[in-house]
């Protein structure tokens, strides 16, 4: 983490410092939230829509915290006695710390952006370059312009890699954070459906998310899936002046990856006469393995480096994992939703083998613009009902995906409800020996609850 005086960090963010007296206190560590304050950290406050961190400080400082920043017209309250500085502005303050923090590291940053995929291959890259460098990664999903800051305050100034995961909603998003990160590799995964409320389009969505190469710097990469129709129409369209490379399945990538088998424990796939494996379920693993190969040998990783690192990846919470429970098991991917992202988790349950009964729980898949009832509808009516044998629904766009499931499902097959104790009743009733239940939807639809009311159930 972050480890300066109070008189850089003003110099750094541009600032007046409140007394000179205090110029060489250490600050270890930042903070723009008084719940996580640890001793010796620096307080940003931050302001926002229905908070406003300023009326913390005083907590801040009974928790330990070094110093703060503070907007230049804040009257200072006269029971705070720990020093501060003096912005225009804390949230362009933790920016620019950010930026000249990361300047001054000697690092190599890989950043990631892409519709579906981000936290998988940021999980990969971990576990796989760790075989040979000091890596850090993006923490949970602090990924926008005050997680991306923040993660770069929390490198270590021994670290050699740090893996930068840079989400959008609106365009400018990543425009704002690439140049914080200041990637020296930088790749789009994919391009899907999520934010069409405010990007309106897939080209649209690629367009926002090529803002990663804003900060690209001069002699780094450019990596691209080539097997994504928006990103192989739209990317060419760029004149780039650094390198750009390709990965994916076409044999005109340049690095190919060949499919070789997806199985209940994971998935294999080749580049050239190599075969690698890796834990995590689904054929679309070998998009996130692939990439991740690929960086690796471009960091100078070996065959054996390589092989053992993915295969010792954990999966994150709530994506694509098993829960092996008493008679059942759940295919959890309750985290997000999207139309891509839920074909992807439908195709896996359907290769999962073993199983005498598969029960789908889906919900609402959130900001798809105007086009989303047709979308649900489209996702519904696109379920195989030879592969499943029930079908839940919960949310009111997802009645659209009823109504979808209905051209291929007998009704007696299909349930739609309002709410989830409903959902958890059904599932008790539906849920024989040797099930297997995927349960889907967008996090804000906290599908994640369904998975508990059910987990303790007795088979």
């Amino acid at each position: 983490m972050i480890k300066r005086t109070l008189c850089q960090v003003a110099d750094m963010v541009g600032g007046e410092l409140s007394d000179e007296n205090q110029k060489d206190i250490l600050i270890e560590g930042i903070s723009t939230d008084s719940r996580t304050i640890s001793p010796g950290n620096l307080y940003i406050p931050l302001i926002g829509e229905v908070f406003d961190g300023r009326i913390f400080i005083k907590e801040c400082e009974n928790k330990g915290a070094a110093a703060f920043i503070i907007d230049n017209d804040f009257e200072i309250n006269k029971n705070i006695t720990i020093p501060y500085i003096k912005v225009a502005d804390t949230a362009k303050a933790l920016r620019d710390l950010a930026t000249a923090y990361r300047n001054q590291l000697d690092i190599k940053i890989i950043g990631i952006t892409g519709s579906n995929g981000k936290t998988t291959t940021k999980d990969l890259l971990e576990s796989t370059l760790k075989e040979k460098y000091k890596v850090q990664k993006t923490m949970g999903n602090l990924n926008n312009e005050i997680g991306v800051p923040k993660t770069i305050l929390c490198l270590d100034e021994d670290t050699e890699i740090g893996i930068i995961e840079l989400g959008t909603d609106n365009f400018g998003d990543i425009a704002l954070t690439s140049p914080i990160a200041k990637p020296d590799i930088a790749m789009i995964l994919n391009i899907g459906d999520s934010h069409l409320h405010n990007l309106k389009t897939r080209e649209g969505i690629a367009k926002a998310k090529m803002e990663i190469t804003e900060g690209l710097s001069d002699d780094g990469i450019f990596i691209y899936n080539i097997d994504d129709p928006i990103l192989a129409k739209v990317i060419p369209t760029y004149d780039l002046t650094q390198k750009v490379m390709t990965f994916g399945q076409d044999q005109k990538a340049d690095f190919i990856i060949n499919r070789v088998e997806n199985t209940n424990s994971g998935v294999e796939f080749k580049h050239e006469d190599i075969t690698y494996t890796v834990p995590l379920l689904g054929d679309h693993q070998v998009y996130n393995a692939g990439i991740t190969v690929m960086i690796a040998q471009m960091l100078g990783l070996d065959e054996k480096e390589i092989k053992d690192g993915l295969k010792k990846v954990k999966g994150s919470h709530n994506r694509s994992a098993i829960l092996e429970l008493d008679g059942f098991d759940i295919l959890d991917d309750s985290y997000k939703s999207n139309p891509q992202a839920l074909l992807t988790g439908l195709n896996t349950s359907y290769t999962l083998k073993g199983y005498k009964n598969k029960i789908v729980v889906l919900g609402d898949m959130l900001e798809l613009g105007d086009d989303e009832k047709k979308l649900h509808y489209e996702a519904g009516k696109n379920i195989d009902q030879k592969e499943i044998h029930y079908c839940l629904f919960y949310g009111p766009l997802s009645y659209e995906m009823y109504k979808g499931a209905m051209e291929n499902f007998p009704k007696n097959r299909l349930f739609y409800f309002e709410n989830k104790a409903d959902v958890c009743d059904k599932l008790k009733q539906l849920i024989t020996k040797s099930s297997l239940v995927f349960v889907k939807g967008s996090h804000g639809m906290h599908m994640e609850e369904i998975i508990e009311c059910i987990r303790t159930l007795k088979i």
